[in-house]
């Protein structure tokens, strides 16, 4: 039977006129000659490009320039303090001062007792600020409340500092029995402990009467602590058992200031 289309091509027609095209796709492509750059012109490239590149910066430098951002912000966080917040923490040094003179009070359970006081009721201060004016600032995009936050901890803790030492010279100079090395560290565990404590619940509960309930508990243990038979067993204890507890909430809190920092960090990036 013939094929009714004389016109049509047979299938090794069709290959032969596809090997004809590629052939000749071929020897156009070959007309285009592709000339790489010499050395020089790629290093002239590279030296063009190179100032743009960022540099990596050093996560220890960087760390030392969030560092001294939050203690530039800190020095100015110290002009908003209430003067409640300063008034009541210089009667709680002259109280205890006169306490351990004209009685017969533990001096090392007394500093125990008033080493956390200071930062607690600094709470007061970084948790109201958040009902006081924070919140403009955080819709401002000027400062995230962990900036602030951090600030205001580091002017609470340095406070705390600084009158947990004068007090501890100041024993030290009128009562020439009591060891100032056991003093520092009745004094440094409950602050490490309870400023570590605070970094963690900070954030989480902006509620002044979150810190009106730490009041309270950590009020309840000092009471116990107080108690004859803990006291002989706190005295009996190692040093290394004080260390330890001092150098792990050391090592908590400055993990979580990292933490609470890189949430700041992150949210300047989200609004920015």
């Amino acid at each position: 039977m013939r094929n009714s289309n004389p016109h049509q091509l047979s299938d090794s027609e069709i290959d032969n006129e596809i090997e004809f095209l590629e052939l000749e796709l071929e020897d156009m492509l070959n007309e285009y000659d592709v000339e790489f750059p010499t050395e020089d012109e790629i290093m002239m490239t590279i030296n063009a490009i190179r100032p743009h590149v960022p540099i990596k910066e050093n996560k220890w430098i960087r760390a030392l320039h969030s560092l001294v951002d939050i203690t530039k912000h800190a020095y100015k966080e110290v002009f908003y303090m209430s003067s409640l917040f300063w008034t009541l923490n210089g009667l709680l040094f002259l109280i205890a001062l006169s306490g351990i003179l004209l009685s017969d009070i533990n001096p090392y359970i007394m500093m125990m007792t008033l080493a956390p006081i200071p930062t607690i009721t600094g709470l007061i201060e970084v948790i109201k600020s958040k009902n006081t004016g924070m919140a403009e600032l955080e819709m401002s995009y000027k400062y995230s409340f962990q900036e602030i936050l951090l600030s205001k901890m580091l002017v609470v803790g340095s406070f705390n500092l600084g009158l947990n030492v004068l007090l501890t010279a100041s024993l030290a100079l009128v009562s020439h029995e009591l060891m100032v090395s056991k003093l520092l560290l009745y004094w440094l565990t409950p602050f490490t402990c309870v400023t570590a404590l605070s970094l963690l619940l900070v954030t989480r509960f902006r509620k002044i009467y979150a810190v009106t309930v730490g009041i309270v508990i950590w009020l309840g243990i000092s009471m116990a602590f107080a108690q004859p038979l803990m006291i002989k067993r706190m005295e009996s204890a190692p040093v290394e058992i004080f260390v330890a507890l001092i150098g792990v909430a050391a090592i908590v809190g400055l993990f979580q200031a990292a933490k609470i920092y890189k949430r700041g960090v992150t949210f300047e990036i989200n609004h920015h």
